[in-house]
């Protein structure tokens, strides 16, 4: 187990002793060493009520082989070794005596865990203080820190009856009841007409708020955009067939032709007010879906999940990614900050205002939630100060589409844009309401099908408008981006464009890549993202000075080597100093042929295989698909090397049709226990988000048990038509060599000494591309063609 520590500040000690006042553990007077051992000590039992009952819990703790804490603080200690009180200290955290930690060596066993501690002995009252304080900051294995435990099993009780922010360590505590929470539904006033009746899409959304603020306290909402929110329309029959056949395609774009132009502004009616109230009509009966945004709501957040159009009790339509989904999160914003109206219901025209906001929103999510949270930040919006955004989508071509060619995210084939918009299209859950649009969704959904185009593939102005990387100077908003390195549903592609892209804003921006899939953070054990979080949004929505933009690393990642390990530094990939890219010329990587014919299709037919038996097979040393791929590989490592940034590859190559697929894959070659892709649940329920309220699953990156002879590290795609560029197309002839350039997903792998970098160059993807049944015969000329390698 390591407890990595990120959010943790070291303040001067008069600072330390203010702030243990505050949460009432230790008064700002000073006092005899005895005295405040025996004040503090019994306060860190809070679920025991009675002096009785704290004595009782002191005696279940040991200090040394023959005494307790209730039996050593009765003999008036005037110091306290080192090891006394770390001894002490981990069991308060959680450690089990004898089982989980050998008491006799406490120091040792924090180092190994990653644990802070002082090194010297507690002599002292300023000694204790600051050993207190830093104990109160320290890691539990429950992931949260020790205070956030004690405030779990009722230490800040007390402050629910007038609750407040209370900062402690430049963090915000939880000293609100987040069973006291208001929970409404209002109706925001958009500028859209998406389903083209004349009128202002209406957009539902729901809060929970502090009930404090109905007595005047402001405060900051973290705001989720949540197309699921309300449901979604699960029919198997929504995706497409992998198409068996690749076009020839016989036009080809210029930029200015796929330059995405918005549509004038509508002049749309607003409906007419018929007065105001500060009260809304209707009960928030959906529940949050967002652990993290639940942790804050004890902290005094409030917190907002809105569908957006297209979904359960909002007006409109779907479309995946277009700029009426980002105006209808905008819009939610606006209201937020004060720019927007919303009623209390649909028809009365009886306004509300969120008056208990104090103008500050940051927006949550993974996946389709932390796109559109990206996709709000590039407008610009006043009043939003940050994103946290995990797993998401900076452009939609590179989610469905790939150098020219329909792929299939996460090896989910037929999955589109228009099979997004209908699933997440809830308002054909209210059969009443949809009634009314049936029959303008079924051509606004044939409009997506077809703008999508699957024939060609090909970038063009309708993906352009969902690309927001042609947005980020507009951002102002401070960033904060989590992805998966493993994730080929939102692949690294998407996040790392996006970092790039923002480079020279002025903005704060923070970079989190794990070796996890699409997953969330925020209950991973073994790194504090949650404090994390905290010190970031305390200073970003509450305005807290605590450098939280300097002290929380620009660029922390996981290591795939060893275990429960993140590194911190200052930039990813070419912008890292320490990366240097090498090219390669494949004519030292081994090549065994230099041409093989793609039947992928038809051994994958024959093995009745499926997607995932595919992506585990063409990557194998020994695989069924061998004859329909090449396997190039470098030389056993005899030192560790370490893949940081977008690799690509330079081929000369001719094939025997007028088209063609390449893939690419770069594999980590060499039996090893190599991390499981998903995370391992380490204890069901047991991350504790407050005092006497809701849980989340406790989870940990683990290797695996099983050794394995291959791991995917990166890989591309590319329709050979398109050698230029995404809406170019060149004609092939059959048998004549031509170039092309292709990069992979962005990656950061160690290869450790004794396994081997393989190359693999195969044609149909048939988990991540359609799947063609025609064969083709690739020929690929060693001599001029390269590997480009970024690495350290």
């Amino acid at each position: 187990m390591k407890l990595n520590q990120f959010a943790r500040l070291t303040p001067d000690l008069e600072t330390q002793r203010q702030e243990l006042a505050a949460i009432g553990l230790l008064g700002q007077s000073k006092t005899d060493f005895t005295r405040c051992l025996q004040i503090v000590y019994p306060k860190l039992f809070p679920e025991a009520y009675s002096p009785a009952a704290q004595q009782q819990a002191l005696a279940t703790v040991a200090v040394n082989e023959e005494q307790d804490l209730k039996q050593w603080l009765q003999t008036n200690p005037t110091r306290m070794t080192q090891v006394e009180f770390y001894t002490v200290a981990l069991q308060l955290l959680g450690f089990e005596a004898d089982t989980t930690v050998d008491l006799a060596e406490p120091i040792a066993f924090m180092e190994q865990v990653k644990l802070p501690h002082l090194d010297h002995d507690i002599e002292t009252t300023n000694d204790f203080v600051e050993a207190i304080y830093l104990l109160l900051n320290t890691r539990t294995p429950k992931l949260v820190n020790y205070l956030d435990d004690l405030a779990n099993r009722g230490f800040f009780k007390h402050f629910h009856k007038k609750p407040n922010f209370l900062i402690f360590n430049g963090k915000v505590q939880q000293t609100f009841n987040p069973d006291e929470v208001l929970r409404e539904v209002v109706w925001i006033e958009s500028d859209l007409d998406t389903d083209h009746d004349g009128k202002r899409d209406l957009l539902e959304a729901t809060i929970f708020r502090p009930a404090v603020t109905g007595v005047g306290l402001k405060v900051p909402a973290l705001f989720t955009a949540n197309p699921y929110f309300h449901g979604t329309n699960d029919q198997p029959d929504l995706t497409h067939d992998a198409q068996s056949g690749l076009t020839v395609k016989t036009t080809s774009h210029t930029r200015e032709e796929v330059t995405y132009t918005p549509d004038a502004p509508l002049d749309l009616p607003h409906q007419e007010v018929m007065g105001s109230s500060q009260r809304a009509e209707v009960y928030g009966d959906e529940n949050g879906i967002y652990s993290l945004n639940d942790y804050f709501m004890a902290r005094g957040f409030a917190v907002v999940y809105s569908g957006g159009v297209g979904t359960r009790g909002s007006d409109g339509f779907r479309s995946t990614g277009g700029v009426d989904e980002t105006a209808s999160a905008v819009a939610v914003i606006e209201w937020l900050t004060g720019q927007r109206k919303a009623f209390t219901n649909r028809t009365d025209g009886i306004t509300i205002d969120a008056w208990w906001c104090n103008g500050s929103v940051a927006m949550t999510g993974k996946s389709y939630l932390g796109t559109l949270a990206i996709a709000a930040a590039t407008s610009g919006v006043k009043g939003l100060k940050t994103i946290i955004s995990e797993a998401a989508i900076s452009s939609w071509y590179d989610y469905y589409r790939e150098n020219g060619l329909v792929v299939a995210p996460g090896g989910f084939q037929g999955e589109d844009a228009d099979v997004l918009a209908e699933e997440t299209f809830s308002r054909q859950k209210q059969g009443g309401d949809y009634l009314k649009v049936k029959a303008a969704w079924q051509k606004h959904l044939a409009a997506i099908t077809a703008n999508q185009d699957r024939e060609t593939g090909d970038y063009s102005a309708w993906w352009d408008e969902r690309n927001y990387r042609n947005n980020l100077s507009h951002i102002t908003a401070d960033i904060v981006s989590v992805h998966g390195l493993n994730d080929w549903n939102v692949k690294p592609k998407n996040v790392i464009k996006f970092w790039e892209g923002i480079q020279d804003l002025p903005v704060a921006k923070k970079l989190f890549l794990h070796q996890g899939q699409h997953v969330y953070l925020n209950n991973i054990l073994s790194l504090d993202f949650t404090d994390m979080m905290n010190l970031w949004l305390t200073h970003e929505l509450l305005g807290v000075d605590n450098h939280a933009e300097t002290l929380l690393p620009d660029v922390t990642i996981q290591d795939n080597v060893t275990p429960e390990t993140w590194h911190t530094v200052t930039n990813f990939g070419e912008n890292n100093p320490a990366v240097t890219t090498q090219q390669i010329p494949l004519t030292q990587l081994n090549p065994s042929a230099d041409h093989f014919t793609d039947h992928a299709k038809a051994i994958y037919v024959a093995n009745h295989d499926d997607p995932d038996r595919f992506e585990a097979a063409i990557i194998q040393p020994d695989s069924d698909y061998a004859e329909s791929r090449l396997l190039l590989t470098q030389p056993t490592a005899t030192t560790d090397l370490t893949l940081e940034g977008t690799p690509s590859i330079d081929l000369h190559l001719s094939i025997d049709q007028p088209t063609g697929i390449l893939s690419v894959r770069l594999v980590d070659l060499g039996p090893a226990n190599r991390f499981n892709p998903t995370p391992t649940v380490l204890e069901r329920n047991g991350y504790q988000l407050a005092y006497d309220f809701k849980t989340d699953n406790r989870l940990e990156f683990t290797p695996s048990k099983t050794i394995t002879a291959a791991k995917l590290i990166s890989f591309g795609h590319i329709n050979l038509q398109n050698q230029q560029s995404s809406y170019q197309s060149s004609v092939i002839e059959p048998g004549v060599a031509f170039d092309i350039h292709l990069e992979l997903q962005p990656t950061h792998y160690t290869i450790p000494a004794g396994r081997q970098l393989g190359l693999i160059i195969h044609g149909a993807d048939m988990a991540q591309t359609i799947q063609p049944d025609q064969p083709v015969t690739y020929t690929i000329d060693w001599a001029k063609s390269q590997l480009n390698l970024p690495h350290y």
